[in-house]
């Protein structure tokens, strides 16, 4: 056991997280999405754990990449603009994090479903929300 770790943060998924570097990416999707079909890399499932409280977890230790005009990327309705009601949680999660100056870019469902293919991990979440998907770039750590 140790102290002071999120329980998200089991060791399967610290371990893939410390193997990521600069401009990896990662994705957290919703119950719904086809992630192991989807992961070229490592997959991690969360079990009863949201996409809202995946990324909340995760933007206190995951550095945002501050070398990418968007690092943070949302899945959107089939050519929509309109936000989701995830969508618009997960924004003002991100928005209340220390990795606040981020701008996020909403990526249509089809164009999402190509990106997973390429991150380094995808975080499986049991999240019942309609389009509950996200991604976000690593950046450096400067301090």
């Amino acid at each position: 056991m140790l102290k002071n770790i999120d329980p998200i943060l089991n060791p399967e998924l610290l371990f893939s997280l410390s193997k990521m570097g600069h401009g990896d990416r990662l994705a957290i999707v919703d119950a719904n999405f086809p992630s192991y079909s989807h992961c070229a890399f490592t997959h991690i499932s969360l079990v009863g754990i949201d996409a809202s409280m995946t990324l909340s977890t995760l933007l206190k230790y995951f550095p945002m990449d501050e070398f990418s005009d968007t690092p943070f990327f949302i899945m959107s309705q089939d050519d929509s603009t309109e936000l989701t009601e995830s969508a618009k949680d997960f924004i003002k999660i991100q928005k209340s994090s220390d990795e606040s100056n981020h701008q996020y870019k909403l990526v249509d469902r089809h164009v999402y479903y190509q990106m997973v293919r390429e991150c380094q991990l995808v975080i499986s979440t049991n999240d019942m929300r309609p389009y509950a998907c996200m991604i976000l770039q690593k950046g450096v750590i400067f301090d």
